[in-house]
């Protein structure tokens, strides 16, 4: 492994304290001098976004941070794109997108203008942001909760598949397998078998003869609506990976990018309509021979590539080439009226759950904040913010 953060003080930005967050970040700890956290969206509804800002600023000169790394919701407006500009003039500044081939269009390029690299999940979208000469490594977020391990059990469910029901085009998946008499076991959200606890996720995967994966992205909303042509997108999930490293066997709606982590064929194969869908099913039932076979290569090829112990190591070396580079940096950050609009939207709504919680002084100072981008636009986003903010408060 390089040994070029071993003396680098690296200050980590994230969104939530759920969904895997801040452990997932547990594995750089001894890659650097020093780790410091931040969840930004908890200092900017509590110290107030100036505040917050101001005080990220001034722990980065304070610590003397070597390494930024933000990884951010695509809801979050709360730090500007030329507040990071402003950071990067005093470290090295880098995104780590897991969700761009939902949101590259309508906040990952956008942000990224203020960036040294960028760390995404899809290799297309890689393309995408070299083409805006934004340099961009292909490394998923790892999810502490989901560490997977192969389970020496028998294979007593025929197709399986574990995740979110009420995403695009799942149900219709499942109620046809399960119409054309094939037993399918779902654990998720709107699964009537509900979740199953994290510690349970490898006995089932290796339980199950054939686990599904799809693609889809989920139902575009206010993030996303204005990009139609999301609705053709086929993004690349972790479970492909998890499914590996179980040593069980992946089959999964077709993803281009995701060809570009598994041979299909030979360590995966995929489906692009019902009707495939169910012939390969039946073929994999029929076959386990050829179904096992493909599961150990993948097995193989992801405990090489996709282990923790493995993977970060490759990670960071693939980051430290980058950040060596020469930086390219914009003389002019570039926003659409689509983006400016969302950003009042966010900020709208992230004074209003200051204003629940009683953070009165931090609300009123977001204020100023709304008006940046002229009347016309903060007449949308205001408008937008503040009925998200009211569905949110009757949905409770």
């Amino acid at each position: 492994m390089t040994d070029f953060f071993k003396d680098n003080n690296l200050f980590v930005l994230y969104p939530a304290d759920d969904s895997g967050f801040p452990a997932r970040f547990d594995p750089l700890k001894h890659c650097f001098k020093s780790v410091r956290l931040l969840n930004y969206a908890v200092a900017c509804h509590t110290e107030g976004i100036k505040s917050a800002r101001r005080n990220i600023l001034n722990t980065v000169a304070r610590e003397k941070i070597d390494l930024v790394i933000c990884c951010a919701f695509a809801s979050d407006y709360q730090l500007s794109v030329e507040f990071y500009a402003s950071l990067r003039e005093k470290t090295k500044l880098v995104f780590w997108f897991g969700d761009d081939p939902s949101y590259f269009e309508s906040y990952g390029r956008y942000y990224a203008q203020a960036a040294d690299a960028v760390i995404t999940s899809d290799h297309l979208v890689a393309c995408a942001y070299n083409r805006l000469e934004i340099p961009a490594l292909v490394y998923q977020e790892l999810n502490p909760k989901n560490r997977v391990c192969p389970v020496k059990i028998e294979k007593d469910i025929d197709v399986c598949f574990l995740g979110d029901l009420r995403k695009r085009g799942r149900r219709e998946y499942i109620d046809f397998l399960k119409k054309a008499g094939i037993k399918v076991a779902v654990y998720g959200q709107g699964a009537a078998l509900g979740y199953l606890p994290a510690e349970k996720i490898s006995e089932y995967l290796c339980r199950s003869r054939i686990n599904l994966n799809f693609s889809q992205i989920g139902l575009l909303d206010w993030k996303n609506s204005d990009e139609p042509l999301l609705n053709r997108v086929r993004q690349n999930t972790g479970r492909p990976r998890e499914i590996a490293l179980a040593g069980a066997f992946c089959l999964s709606e077709y993803s281009p990018s995701l060809g570009e982590m598994f041979k299909p064929g030979v360590e995966i194969d995929f489906f692009r309509d019902k009707a495939e869908l169910l012939e390969k099913v039946r073929f994999y039932l029929a076959n386990p021979e050829k179904r096992e076979e493909m599961a150990r290569a993948a097995q193989e090829y992801a405990v090489k590539n996709y282990r923790e112990e493995a993977y970060i190591p490759k990670m960071l070396e693939d980051l430290a080439d980058r950040l060596k580079a020469p930086a390219q940096r914009a003389n002019k950050l570039y926003f659409s009226d689509s983006f400016k609009t969302r950003e009042i939207n966010s900020l709208t709504f992230s004074m209003c759950v200051m204003a629940k919680n009683r953070r009165l002084k931090a609300a009123f100072g977001t204020v100023p904040l709304l008006f940046k981008h002229g009347l016309a636009l903060f007449l949308a986003g205001f408008a937008g913010g503040m009925a998200r903010a009211l569905r949110a408060l009757l949905d409770k």
